[in-house]
C-alpha cells in the first residue's frame, strides 16, 4: 500500500493497527493533492484484490476501507523534546479517519471537503449523512463509484 501512496507522491504519516495514515500536499504543496489521494486509494484497492486473490481460509475475507478528506490542518513536527514525529492534526484528519472507520470493504469514502475538490475527477455519489464520532451534526458523506 505505502508503494502506491508513494507512487502519487504522498507521504506515509504512520501506522495504525491495521491501517496507514497518508498525506498528499504535504510538505510538498500540490494543487491536485486530493485528486493524487485519490488515485492512491483506487490503485491501494486495485493491489489490495490481487494480493487477496492468493489469499485463503479468513484472509480471503478481508477488505480494505478507506477514508479522505481535505482541509486545513497544522503540519510539521510536533510533539516534546522526548518525543516528536512529522504529522498532521486537525478537524479534516480526524474526520477522514472517522470516514475510514465507517467504509466498507472495497469502499472509499470522503469528506465534503475532498469531494468538492474532486468531484469533477470521478464519478461521486453522496450516501446518506452519516453519524460519526466526535461530531454533534450528521456529516455529508460521500462514495467512489
Amino acid at each position: 500500500m505505502t508503494e502506491e501512496i508513494f507512487a502519487q507522491d504522498g507521504t506515509v504519516d504512520k501506522f495504525m493497527a491495521d491501517g496507514v495514515m497518508a498525506l498528499f500536499g504535504a510538505p510538498l504543496d500540490y494543487n491536485d493533492a486530493t485528486e493524487r489521494a485519490l488515485r492512491a486509494a483506487l490503485a491501494m484497492q486495485q493491489r489490495f484484490a490481487q494480493l487477496k486473490a492468493h489469499w485463503s481460509g479468513d484472509a480471503a475475507a478481508l477488505g480494505l476501507g478507506i477514508g479522505i478528506n481535505t482541509g486545513e490542518v497544522v503540519v510539521g513536527n510536533l510533539g516534546s523534546e522526548r518525543k516528536m514525529d512529522y504529522t498532521a492534526i486537525g478537524d479534516a484528519v480526524n474526520l477522514a479517519k472517522r470516514l475510514e472507520s465507517i467504509a466498507e470493504r472495497g469502499q472509499i469514502l470522503l469528506g465534503e471537503g475532498a469531494y468538492r475538490r474532486a468531484q469533477a475527477a470521478l464519478p461521486i455519489t453522496e450516501l446518506a449523512p452519516r453519524q460519526v464520532k466526535g461530531k454533534r451534526e450528521l456529516c455529508r458523506v460521500f462514495a467512489v463509484d
